[in-house]
């Protein structure tokens, strides 16, 4: 199920390995909430992505850190591999002036 979010995206990484293995991972910024005893502040989180998103987010890139609007699915890991679940970005934004999301970029493939 694909979801669109809003968040604070405060930087982003792609990476392209000899063995054939690309990816991004996209950090973005919240603030604590104000009912948890055990968090103050702001906490990060990194979502992963495919290679292409990062291509996504370079018009974004001179107002990092900004809003973005992001297509998010949950993917969860192999009980072999660890059993994670993770936040996975397959499309990103910025909404426009009226807070609404401008055309939505071209998403990736999903693998």
């Amino acid at each position: 199920m694909i979801n669109t979010i809003h968040a604070h995206v405060i930087g982003a990484t792609r990476y392209k390995m000899d063995n054939g293995v690309s990816g991004a991972k996209i950090s973005v910024m919240q603030a604590a909430s104000a009912d948890s005893e055990n968090a103050l502040g702001n906490q990060v989180s990194i979502m992963t992505a495919n290679y292409d998103i990062f291509d996504q987010l370079h018009a974004a890139a001179p107002h990092m850190p900004c809003a973005m609007e992001l297509d998010i699915e949950l993917r969860t890991s192999s009980a072999a591999a660890g059993g994670k679940t993770v936040i996975h970005v397959i499309g990103a934004r910025r909404p426009n002036a009226t807070g609404s999301a401008q055309a939505p970029a071209a998403t990736s493939d999903k693998k």
